[in-house]
């Protein structure tokens, strides 16, 4: 394993006054790079407790950072960004009436309008049910 020093001296380079400096991106790239080191020591560490057992979620470092990459990716998931935007607008909805068990309104968004619909649990508590559009 490379110490701080050497990681972070394979990105220096010759400055225009002689003297040895690092660019912005080689500096962002050695903090990878020793993150990157710290996190598979950290792993085989903890493998190491785990002396008995040879079934393992994740059996090398390789994979165990593949399912973290794949664990952020942002996911655009359109029922809930819908139910998101009515549950803080649903309060400007609510019926007059205390008995109605039903509630439904359309929201535009993205240039596309949406129906919704709530209907009243058991407490009394409007729930998002679904939506249409």
């Amino acid at each position: 394993m490379k110490s701080k020093e050497e990681i972070l001296n394979s990105y220096y380079s010759q400055g225009t006054d002689g003297m040895p400096e690092i660019s912005a991106d080689g500096l962002l790239k050695a903090m990878d790079e020793y993150r990157n080191q710290a996190e598979e020591q950290a792993f085989n560490a903890a493998r190491e407790l785990e002396l008995n057992s040879t079934d393992f979620t994740y059996p090398t470092f390789v994979i165990y950072k593949a399912s973290l990459d794949k664990a952020i990716e942002p996911k655009n998931n359109l029922a809930d960004d819908i139910r998101l935007i009515a549950d803080s607008i649903m309060p400007q909805f609510l019926p007059n009436d205390p008995n109605a068990q039903k509630l439904s309104f359309s929201l535009k968004t993205n240039g596309i309008t949406y129906t919704v619909h709530y209907s009243k649990n058991a407490q009394g508590y409007w729930e998002f049910q679904d939506y249409t559009g």
